[in-house]
């Protein structure tokens, strides 16, 4: 096995600029590779912090408590209904004004005469739901007008479906482009060794143990390739997640913690970098193998 490594080793030296050239290039696609995967795991998270708080509005005509009660439990018998919150006027003002911050305290004048209504606050298992509960609700007598995010529902759900197909052939393109990479560099060693290769052959070497060392040179370069683009992820998410946290003050756009999303990232990767090159390996010795 030391003999392997070290034929690989010396493989990989042997090859000179081409090997930084592949190791570079190899860097720059699983770099592209990691930073992709981390938009479309943030944009997954983003998307769902925004679906649990897609809600409908129905505001509330003058009506008692005991009508509040049969009019939430006729809205939680329908389908695709997951809760359903009662919140009177008082309430709905005072938080109003408490999200304006210091600017709230001018309309404390409004509290003797409230022109708010009561409302149902009514959350659905999907955003889809949405449209189909809200016109079931704006249907029932007691209920004044309902009112829910129409502009966001649908895009939202449209535009993360078009993100992560895009964003899942990006990474298909950028695998495959990686690994003609590799098999190239490691090609050069293949053809200069083709009568060596060929003659172990002969003499009755297995195709495993000819292409061992190509293994070991081919996991090398995928391995250093990952590790360089890991370390740039690694700082480079650091920094960008601190900008948001101090510069970008919207609930909806808030960026996965480093922690653990980073490590696991940088660690699948790494194991992905050492496929990669495993892959470029087996490609460039199977015309020669053939023979």
């Amino acid at each position: 096995m030391n003999r392997h490594i070290r034929e690989g080793m010396n493989n990989f030296k042997r090859n000179g600029w081409m090997t930084v050239a592949s190791v570079s290039s190899l860097t720059l696609m699983i770099f592209l590779i990691g930073i992709t995967f981390l938009l479309l795991v943030n944009l997954n998270h983003m998307t769902t912090k925004v679906e649990k708080n897609v809600e409908i509005h129905a505001y509330l005509k003058e009506i008692d408590s005991e009508d509040v009660k049969i009019l939430t439990s006729t809205i939680q018998t329908y389908d695709h209904v997951t809760s359903v919150t009662f919140i009177s006027k008082h309430e709905g003002l005072q938080s109003f004004m408490k999200n304006l911050g210091d600017e709230g305290a001018a309309f404390q004048t409004l509290k003797n005469d409230n022109p708010l209504n009561d409302e149902l606050v009514i959350k659905t298992e999907q955003p889809k739901d949405v449209a189909g509960v809200a016109k079931k609700v704006e249907k029932l007598a007691l209920v004044d007008k309902v009112a829910y995010a129409k502009n966001v529902v649908g895009p939202l759900v449209t535009s993360t479906k078009i993100a992560r197909l895009a964003g899942t052939i990006f990474i298909i393109c950028l695998t495959l482009a990686a690994v003609h990479s590799v098999t190239n560099t490691i090609k050069i060693t293949v053809l200069a060794r083709k009568e060596e290769i060929q003659l172990r052959k002969l003499i009755g070497a297995t195709n495993g143990f000819i292409r061992l060392p190509f293994f070991i040179e081919g996991s090398f370069i995928g391995l250093l390739g990952a590790i360089i683009a890991s370390i740039l992820i690694l700082t480079g998410y650091y920094f960008v997640y601190l900008y948001f946290r101090r510069y970008i003050d919207l609930d909806f756009i808030e960026l996965l913690a480093p922690l653990p999303l980073i490590p696991i990232s940088c660690l699948i990767l790494l194991l992905f970098g050492v496929f990669i090159g495993m892959l470029g390996a087996t490609s460039s010795l199977r015309r020669i193998l053939k023979v």
